[in-house]
């Protein structure tokens, strides 16, 4: 792995915390910056950007060479793991704040968003899990090189066949493999957007952690309803991909 995507590898995978740490920073100068109470929470957060720095520019070449030559999907399919260990990684975090909480109010407006976030979070476990299943399963990867193969040769079979029954045998077959086909298409479209929607969950997520954690650090009021709204809306978008996905996979074995 050359030097420029290792770093690239860290941006993407540190960017959300950076994001926090900003974040936090700045409520710090707008609320006490004679205080500077952020440093020590940022202080905190840069073990886990250290941690992440230290596997990837320290990491043994002869194992990342062994990783290079590992089929793209089982790449691709690490990226899904780790993001959904992000993901986990937040929700723990925010459970935490919930037991370091001292005030009642607080403590159970911050529990609600907690009970809010972990059904996301079971909604980005199956999200990854069903990326996963995609990838690795043979008989879709399989469909994806010998179908458009068979399309091939069906067309160029009913190019030279004369005879009215075997040609309308042969448009049947084509016709049959044409939806699959566009079924595998789509499948295919739906996991790319399912992957992006993977990485914006987990940034959203990180965001609301970092609001969270900036509202555990005021003497105001916390009001948390804006935060719920966000992992509802969060929660909702990840469902829809993990049911349009499943929706295409019923359509592919109807036209297998």
């Amino acid at each position: 792995m050359t030097l420029s995507s290792k770093l690239k590898r860290f941006l993407r995978e540190t960017t959300p915390l950076f994001a926090a740490m900003l974040f936090l920073l700045m409520i710090n100068i707008a609320t006490s910056p004679e205080s500077l109470w952020a440093i020590f929470l940022i202080g905190a957060m840069m073990i886990s950007v250290l941690v992440t720095a230290s596997k990837i520019f320290l990491a043994d070449e002869g194992a990342a060479d062994t990783a290079k030559r590992t089929a793209t999907r089982g790449a691709r399919s690490s990226e899904s793991a780790a993001r959904l260990a992000q993901a986990q990684a937040y929700k723990r975090q925010i459970d935490a704040l919930v037991n370091a909480t001292d005030d009642p109010m607080r403590k159970d407006k911050l529990r609600v968003l907690a009970d809010q976030v972990a059904i996301w979070v079971k909604a980005v476990e199956a999200m990854a899990r069903r990326i996963e299943e995609f990838k690795h399963n043979e008989v879709v990867q399989n469909d994806l090189v010998n179908v458009p193969q068979a399309i091939e040769k069906l067309n160029a079979q009913l190019a030279t066949e004369s005879d009215s029954n075997i040609r309308a045998s042969i448009e049947r077959a084509l016709a049959t493999r044409i939806a699959q086909m566009q079924s595998l298409q789509k499948l295919q479209s739906l996991t790319r957007q399912a992957e992006a929607q993977l990485e914006n969950t987990v940034a959203a997520l990180g965001t609301i952690y970092s609001q969270a954690l900036a509202m555990q650090s005021t003497d105001q009021a916390a009001d948390y309803s804006h935060l719920s709204a966000e992992v509802d809306e969060q929660s909702r978008m990840i469902r829809d991909q993990l049911e349009a996905l499943e929706e295409v996979k019923l359509d592919r074995q109807r036209n297998a």
